[in-house]
């Protein structure tokens, strides 16, 4: 909600720092900033919790002003961990949705912290209207593919928009469960090489069993004559059992 030339507060599940646990930046120290609240329900979701505003007695409602202060006070206590001393921090915005606020992150970026941090923005890539109000903000795009065997919903078309609008500054990820069929990833593959085949792709295993790591291994076949560069990796923050 906009007042005046200022958003109002929005929720937020909880803002810590850690280490990247998925996609090409793996291992990455990062402040995490985790938003409450999505448009999408997909069945394998590990962060329920960030589901809706009211999911979580730990929701609070944060101003600009007030969450910028608050990340700032987490880097400090953080900064010697950031390795990379020559460049910024970066902070992942995630969710949830963090789409969903996109006003709210328009003002939150430009007036405090583009200066300060790399924004690398977590989003399930069906918002293309949102993406186009911050895109020049964000130095990375993590954009998951969402299959209609997850969520219910064929995203596709969405994806396609979304992809084109932010295609310079995002990696896809997508998860593979045992319900997911082989027909809408090979669409799925076909979408981002007739957007480009330099986009990097990481197919996400949801386990490790005999189905999955075939499913997993069949797809990865399909996608590398397809596009440049493809990785099989693991959900790690899973494995180390972190946020």
């Amino acid at each position: 909600m906009v007042r005046g030339n200022e958003v109002s507060a929005v929720p937020v599940a909880e803002v810590f720092f850690s280490y990247q646990g998925e996609g090409i930046y793996a291992g990455q120290p990062q402040i995490f900033v985790r938003f409450s609240g999505c448009n999408l329900r997909c069945n394998y979701c590990d962060t329920t919790k960030a589901l809706t505003a009211t999911a979580d007695k730990d929701t609070k409602y944060f101003t600009a002003q007030a969450l910028s202060e608050y990340i700032l006070n987490i880097y400090e206590k953080n900064k010697k961990l950031f390795f990379n001393k020559r460049g910024k921090p970066v902070i992942s915005f995630t969710g949830g949705e963090p789409l969903i606020y996109a006003e709210f992150l328009t003002e939150l970026f430009r007036k405090y912290i583009k200066k300060i941090f790399s924004i690398y923005m977590e989003t399930n890539g069906s918002l293309p209207e949102q993406i186009k109000k911050i895109y020049k903000y964000c130095d990375v795009v993590a954009m998951d593919i969402k299959f209609k065997s997850a969520c219910g919903t064929d995203l596709l078309k969405k994806h396609k928009e979304f992809l084109e609008i932010c295609k310079d500054k995002a990696f896809i990820k997508t998860v593979i469960t045992e319900d997911t069929k082989k027909e809408e990833f090979i669409k799925a593959v076909e979408l981002i090489s007739k957007t480009s085949k330099k986009i990097k792709f990481v197919i996400q295993p949801s386990g490790f069993d005999d189905v999955i790591n075939k499913k997993v291994f069949e797809f990865y076949s399909i996608a590398v004559n397809k596009l440049e560069d493809v990785r099989i990796l693991p959900q790690l923050h899973k494995l180390w059992q972190i946020a």
